[in-house]
């Protein structure tokens, strides 16, 4: 029994739906779909005067990591539903289709605008940038000396 509160398979899949929505009709692996997921909800690290869907907190950056097996069966199930197709030009690639957008299409929430937002400025901001540069994004943020969690764990190492 998966006893997860955050980043089940269904909550993964759903918000992937909504961002293969915004690629289409291009496709897009499972790397890039993984991190263009966590920016939506993290949109404060590219863009500052946008609003997070989920809180800040000292470790998010692994959450990139711990989903990802997540994401890879809610993917899989999709495209078995036909929620999504798959291309295997170059590796594995996801896109939309029309059942996705049947699906999005009854989708109507205050969260769902609100990602749909975060959705279209990272893609917007991200466009250009290869998985390797939003992958760095994401990591980038654990070392970067004005983090307000920098100072979480107050101790010094001895030497």
């Amino acid at each position: 029994m998966n006893d997860s509160l955050y980043n089940t398979k269904s909550e993964l899949g759903l918000r992937s739906l909504f961002i293969l929505k915004e690629l289409h009709p291009k496709f897009c692996n499972i790397d890039r779909l993984l991190y263009l997921d966590y920016l939506c909800l993290y949109v404060e690290e590219v863009k500052k005067d946008a609003t997070n869907l989920h809180p800040k907190y000292p470790f998010q950056s692994i959450e990139v990591f711990e989903k990802r097996e997540n994401l890879k069966k809610a993917i899989i199930e999709l495209a078995l539903k036909g929620l999504v197709d798959v291309e295997t030009n170059e590796g594995l690639t996801f896109g939309c289709n029309g059942n996705t957008l049947w699906l999005l299409d009854s989708v109507e929430t205050i969260y769902s605008e609100h990602l749909l937002r975060n959705i279209k400025l990272i893609i917007d901001e991200t466009r250009t940038k290869t998985d390797k540069e939003l992958k760095d994004i994401i990591l980038y943020r654990k070392s970067n000396i004005n983090n307000k969690f920098d100072s979480f764990y107050p101790y010094l190492e001895e030497d």
